[in-house]
This record gives structure tokens, sequence and C-alpha cells, in this order.
């Protein structure tokens, strides 16, 4: 049976995720599992803004029991809260699972041996660069593998009778920018260098290079500084960083194939550590080695294209914006992300998908919020593309993640799933059919970024239509008695009876008003005023066809007008309306008879159609039933 597994991470660590991504991959296809990465980009840096409960919100997408395992890449998440919700949702459903380089009580470990690298690393610095006086550069407090490698280094210090102090300890949350904060600060205080800076990682060691090179103190003349992690970036480096390195892509196909053993049911170990190395390097005043050297080589290589791919990445993310900032319905939305999206084929974007809140629409004319963290049980496929082509919009259980997914298919498939966002309000997710080259190189977050930020422009053009729609009713529409007012006399009753003039089709024009009406207001109030009119207003509602047009034309004066037959057709309406006024007056007890008077005029195709004059002898009419009318009694 084909098995569906879930993965874990965090963007931001993005070679990591390229090389433990590539074993889990090869395992998966091996055994014909398909794998869904689900990866958000927040970090330390926004631990309180909006965009943390926005970004991390996809991870209460999948629902874990129709997985059969997951694979944490737990070390890549940056908060603790996080790592708590995703290992307690996994053994309160029971979900087989496997935590790759982060150590969580009821869960199989694999990982790297952060302490054996590092302590070799260090020994290499006393041993070899006369090192005495380490900085040691940490992770966030509560992080196991910072915390390990910092016992590495103080137990090497300490075995040649050396100690790191604790003011020589400072936090740069495996951050860039934090990293060249804490160390300024650093430097603020203190006047002498210490012999060496060792980092908790690359991404650390090279902001601490940057900052050292601002300040023209030479690496590693005056200064070592070493990372953990080797990663490319790093070994592109100027100088090439030393680092420690650990085997990503083993340690991704070792836990793949640890949790589909687990799944057959056989005998697994439920933690397993994997040796890490030292690799000196020039920023520690060593030579590279003959792989380094080669990385370097392809790494040269490559970076004219990558420089060329994200400029035209910069100019489809622009084109994009533009395309959308015109969008001003659903359907224009659909239509526009569609063919926009059709294009991108040459930029390795094939299948992709914007899954939104079913409410994503409606909640902009209901003024709802959207959830910050939960998805609607359906989501609305506004825009997806398959095999290059322009899938029908749908709507479909969010339960399955990936609209039509097959389940039961012969090959393996991969998908990657991202929350889309503005701020901390959550408009769903987007889905990518497959790895793409986005995800390796941080454009991915500057995409869903833009995407999040082009959906809340969709949104802010609705909002503004649905205003103007609403403006342009009410500059219609009479207050009291909610039928039209005398501006749509201009606007709308005349061009419909030109329009049936012109298609040589019978239409009429009727006027009338209510009889006594200053005798109501004088005697009964205006409340009955207000009454009589908004009554009559509802019997002619009620009578004439609803494709008429009818309005209030001013006071107690109404005009009608809309297609008809003849005379007789015109007249019927009439005496209709004059029976239910009296049935009103009885309905209502009014303490009056409530009447009105009304004449009309039929123009015919042969007819000339002179709007204005057909309102003066349908006004006519009207007062010459009046007169007959104002014969009889008031009661």
């Amino acid at each position: 049976m084909k098995r569906k597994i879930a993965v874990f991470g965090n963007g931001w660590s993005n070679e990591y995720l390229k090389i433990v991504i590539k074993g889990i991959r090869k395992c998966a296809e091996e055994n014909n599992a398909d794998v869904f990465l689900f990866v958000d980009y927040s970090s330390s840096d926004d631990a309180e803004s909006t965009l943390k409960t926005g970004e991390t919100s996809i991870f209460n997408l999948p629902r874990l029991e129709e997985f059969d395992g997951a694979v944490l890449l737990a070390n890549t998440l940056h908060y603790k809260s996080v790592i708590d919700f995703l290992s307690r949702n996994i053994i309160e459903k029971h979900v087989p699972a496997v935590s790759l380089e982060y150590e969580i009580d009821g869960i199989d470990y694999i990982g790297t041996d952060n302490y054996s690298g590092m302590y070799e690393m260090t020994a290499h610095l006393i041993e070899e660069h006369n090192v005495r006086n380490v900085l040691f550069m940490s992770g966030p407090d509560d992080n196991q593998e910072s915390n390990t490698r910092r016992q590495a280094v103080e137990d090497a210090l300490e075995k040649s009778g050396l100690k790191l102090l604790p003011e020589n300890v400072v936090c740069g949350n495996f951050s860039y920018d934090p990293a060249k904060e804490a160390l300024q600060k650093w430097l603020d205080l203190h006047t002498d260098l210490p012999d060496a800076i060792m980092c908790a990682n690359d991404v650390m060691a090279m902001a601490v290079c940057a900052v050292l090179e601002q300040k023209g103190i030479n690496v590693p003349h005056e200064i070592l500084v070493t990372g953990f992690d080797r990663l490319n970036s790093g070994i592109t480096f100027s100088p090439m960083l030393a680092s420690v390195s650990r085997s990503w892509d083993d340690i991704g196909y070792r836990g793949m194939q640890h949790l589909l053993d687990k799944l057959d049911g056989k005998e697994v170990d439920a933690w397993q550590q994997i040796p890490s190395k030292a690799v000196p390097a020039e920023s520690c005043g060593c030579q590279p080695n003959k792989e380094s050297i080669e990385v370097l080589r392809e790494s040269n290589k490559m970076g004219y294209n990558r420089l060329v791919d994200n400029v035209f990445l910069g100019g489809r993310m622009c084109s994009m914006a533009e395309y959308m900032a015109g969008v001003r319905t659903e359907n224009e939305l659909y239509y526009t992300l569609g063919n926009f999206w059709k294009r991108q084929k040459d930029y390795g974007v094939e299948e992709i998908y914007l899954c939104l809140h079913s409410s994503f629409f409606s909640s902009l004319k209901n003024n709802e919020v959207l959830p910050q963290r939960s998805y609607s049980r359906c989501s609305d496929l506004i825009c997806g593309l398959r095999d290059g082509q322009l899938m029908e919009r749908q709507l479909f259980e969010t339960a399955s993640l990936v609209p039509g997914y097959d389940g039961s298919s012969t090959s393996h498939r991969f998908y990657i799933l991202l929350s889309v966002h503005w701020k901390s309000e959550n408009y769903g997710y987007v889905v990518f059919g497959d790895e793409i080259p986005m995800l390796y190189d941080y454009t991915l977050s500057t995409w869903m970024t833009n995407m999040g930020q082009n959906l809340e422009r969709v949104r802010q053009n609705l909002k503004m239509e649905d205003m103007y729609s609403e403006l342009a009713r009410m500059s219609v529409t009479d207050s009291l008695t909610s039928l039209y007012n005398r501006t749509a006399c201009e606007k709308m009753a005349y061009p419909l009876l030109e329009r049936c003039h012109n298609e040589e089709k019978n239409c009429a024009l009727l006027f009338a008003d209510i009889n006594k009406m200053k005798v109501i207001n004088d005697k009964f109030g205006h409340y009955h005023g207000d009454l009589a009119i908004c009554t009559v207003a509802g019997v002619l509602k009620e009578v004439l066809p609803l494709e008429w047009i009818v309005l209030r034309y001013g006071g107690d004066e109404f005009m009608a007008a809309g297609e008809c037959t003849d005379e007789q057709q015109v007249t019927s309406y009439v005496e209709q309306i004059m029976k239910r006024l009296e049935m009103k007056t009885n309905e209502l007890e009014l303490p009056y008879k409530l009447k009105a008077s009304a004449g009309f005029i039929v123009i015919r195709p042969q007819e000339e159609l002179d709007p204005h004059d057909c309102l003066k002898k349908a006004d006519e009419a009207m007062y010459s039933m009046k007169e007959i009318q104002h014969r009889e009694n008031f009661n």
C-alpha cells in the first residue's frame, strides 16, 4: 500500500532542506511513498509579530491521522511552541514519527552528534593555532543543538586547562542580523579581541566575519572564526569558513527508511546518532580540502545563472503584482492569475494550486475577519495549474490538501505546502506539485510574501468595488421606501423605455400619486403620512412586474416604466393597485381610506418616443383620474 508521509520544516534553513530532502526523496521514491512538505518562513526576529502567526498557521493545515507517518525537521523550526504543538499532535494521534537533528520526548530520533565535531574543531584551534581565549556565539538559549555544541567547546577548553568565560557567550539566535548585533554589542564592551569566535552555525559565522571586516579586523590573521553545518554558502564565503560537517543527505535517507521500516513492523532503534567532523578552512588559518575547492568551483559556475534567475524572478513578481492590481472580481482573479501562471512553465513551475479559505470573498461582504490559524472545511481552488494547463475553479475538501490528489497512483509524488496570509490573517495555502528552485535560494519566501500582498490588494479592490456599488445603489434609492428615486428616472426608467422601443416592443409609463396626502399629514400626523407613502410603494412593487422600474418621483408621487402588451394590460395593473390599497386600508386598520390616482401612456414601436413628453401625458392622465376621485367624500 502506498504510504503518505508529512514532513515539517522551516524554509530559512534552505541548504539543509535541499540536502536532507534529497535523502528523504531518494528513499521515498525507492519505496513509492508520497511526501508532503509543510514549510513556514517565520524567524526568531519576528517572535511577537503577526508574521509568526501567519507563517506557522501552515502546521495547523494537515490532519495528521490521515498520514501514515511524519518527519520532523525540528532543528529548523524557530519556536519551541511550534515544536511542542507538532510533537503533541503527533503523539496524541498515535502517528509514527521520527525527529531529525532534534530530540523530542516520545518521538524517535536520528541526528548528528553535535558534540564530537565541535570538540574536534575546538581541539584543532587549541593545538594547531594556539587559541586560548574563545568567544562562543550560541543559538536560542533553549536550543538543544546549540547547547550541546557549547558544552563541547567548554569540555575541550577545560581539557587544556582553559575556560569559556560566561561573558564570552553571546546569543545570535542562529540568524544573520541578530548575530551581527550581538557581536557589535560585545565589541562595544570589550577592548581586547578573543583569539577565536566559535559560532553554533555557519550563518552566524558569516555575520561575524562581516562585522569584523567592517571594523578592519582581518580574519584569520587577527582573529579566527569557525561555524557549524558546513553550508555551501560558507564554503563559497570569503574567507572560506572552517566548519563542522554533518551528513544531512544520509540523515534524511535514514530518517525516511527508519519510518518506513517502523510502519512495516520491523524492529528499529528509537535513538540513532551520526558522528560529525571538523573541516578546517581559511577562516581558521588553514588551507581548504579538495572537496571544498570542488564545491567552490561548481558554485562559481552557477553564480551567474542564479543572478539571472533572481533578476527574472523579480521581474515576474512585479508583473504578477501589476496583473493582480487590476483585479475587481472573483472571475478576474481566476483568469488573470491563471493566464499569468501558465507562462511560468519555463521557470520550473508546472503544477501549482492557490487554495483560498472558503470565506475569502464572502467575508468581505459580511465584514468578517478571517481566522488566524484554522482552515475552512472546504477550500476554494481559485486558480490551479496541472501539467501546465489551467484547471477549473472548484471547491474541494481541505483535508485532501491537494485538489484531485490520487493516493493510489504508482508514481512517487512530492508536494510543498505553504500558508498564504496577510500579517496574521490566514487566506489559505499554496501547493507546489514538485521541488522548485525557489525553495532552495530564499526566493520562495519573497514569492509567498508577494502573493499575500497581492491577495490583500485584491481584497481591497473588491471592498472598493462593493463600496462603489453601494454608493451607486444609494444614489438611485429612496431612503424611505427603498424604491428607486428620481435620479433613477434618467438613469434607468428612460433607458428601459428606449430599449423596449428599439426592440420594437410596446412599453408603458405610469404616473401615480396619493389622494389627499396633505389631509393625512395634517389630521393624522407625519407618521401616517410616511406609512401611506410606504404602503403605496409596497403595493406598486407587489402588482407591477419585476422587470418594471418603479420609483418614488418625489413627495407622494410615483412613476413606473416597463414593457407591456397593450392598454388593457396596464389598466388591469391600475385596477389591481386600487384593490390592493383598499385591502391594505382594512389590514392596517387605517383611520382613513388610502387611495391613489394613476394615469399612464402606452408607447408603440411606430410612435416617436420622447420620454419627457410621455411623462407629461401620463401626469395629465393621472390628474384626470384624481379629479374624478376627489369628488368622492374623504372618509
